[in-house]
């Protein structure tokens, strides 16, 4: 089991989402897994997402239907 467990929201983030999953992926500390919760986005996030979990294990992707934040509060 991972030392650390990160998790990223994501909803319409591919401006800059590459970029910083590039930049998680090549820290230091490498004992880590991701969890990328995609909130339906209607930009490419998802296959954004969907790449850098194909090309690295720490990063898994999940979601895919809009249901808004308030959705994990319940």
């Amino acid at each position: 089991m991972p030392q650390v467990t990160v998790i990223i929201p994501i909803y319409n983030t591919a401006r800059y989402l590459g970029e910083a999953l590039e930049s998680i992926a090549r820290q230091t500390f490498s004992d880590f897994e991701v969890f990328l919760f995609d909130d339906g986005s209607t930009d490419n996030s998802a296959e954004i997402a969907r790449g850098m979990a194909a090309r690295d294990a720490r990063f898994v992707l999940l979601g895919g239907k809009h249901q808004g934040y308030t959705h994990w509060l319940n």
